[in-house]
């Protein structure tokens, strides 16, 4: 069931975070929800804080081992809530704690999006591990069309296609739709929305038969390796894997091998 509201006495603001970010973990899989469907899951500060308070608390909770976010409704989101900025202007931090929060996250992050993905909603999900995308989907950087910087598109969305083709959706605010997405290897997987659950499920089982530690190992020396020389990357990854090679999950995974068993994983 989602987490109920924070009890702590006097925290309206925490009530209010609950109610636009569903979170819930079963089966050492935490599934986060946008839950503002009928604002097309646009994000108020308060929801966004709230998104970067759960992220955290997967991160931090170690009978969590691979996190998926999705949104109720037929869109994932349309980014920030244009009519708070509009009454408000520039009184937050827009979605960059969300961004920095999934990249300090060296737990698996799969996202499922439908609908319209735009703005940070795409940053959202080009912040994930493994993406899946509906296969009516959209995503887009519409920023320009209402006189606003993106922050994903420029940090985000040019270090993954060439630079030509994001700048070009950044100037036009055109729409990729989900083949388009797929075929730039934006995303991993295009279903039927229908078929989330089913697809979730299977690439969360795949994820969850191998080593959480490992995983974590390698991905975080992935993410902070990618901006260093050759020489360095090696040595830091190396290090890394010394560290991994001290864990009990190593040990057993070296004995099941030897052994020809499914090994038991702890995480420890």
């Amino acid at each position: 069931m989602p987490r109920p509201a924070d009890a702590a006495e006097g925290r309206t603001k925490g009530e209010q975070l609950t109610e636009s970010i569903l979170y819930q973990v079963s089966e050492r899989v935490a599934t986060l929800t946008l839950n503002r469907p009928q604002r097309k899951n646009a994000l108020d500060q308060a929801a966004l804080d709230a998104l970067v308070e759960r992220i955290g608390e997967a991160r931090g909770d170690d009978g969590v081992w691979i996190l998926v976010i999705r949104a109720a409704g037929g869109d994932f989101c349309v980014g920030q809530d244009i009519k708070e900025l509009s009454d408000k202007g520039n009184q937050g931090d827009y979605f960059e704690p969300v961004f920095r929060a999934l990249k300090r996250t060296y737990k698996p992050v799969l996202c499922a999006a439908q609908g319209l993905c735009l703005a940070g909603g795409a940053g959202i999900l080009m912040g994930a591990d493994i993406r899946i995308l509906g296969s009516s989907a959209r995503l887009g950087w519409p920023h320009a069309k209402i006189g606003l910087c993106s922050i994903g598109a420029p940090s985000t969305l040019a270090r993954m296609v060439p630079l030509n083709l994001a700048l070009e959706l950044m100037f036009t605010g055109d729409y990729l739709d989900a083949q388009r997405a797929f075929a730039l290897g934006l995303v991993n997987h295009v279903v039927a929305e229908a078929d989330f659950d089913v697809e979730i499920a299977r690439i969360v089982a795949k994820v969850s038969a191998n080593a959480p530690l490992a995983q974590r190992a390698m991905k975080q020396a992935t993410l902070t390796t990618l901006d260093l020389p050759y020489e360095q990357a090696l040595a830091q990854a190396h290090a890394i894997l010394d560290r991994t090679m001290l864990t009990r999950d190593a040990r057993e995974g070296m004995r099941a091998f030897v052994e020809k068993r499914q090994p038991d994983w702890q995480a420890r």
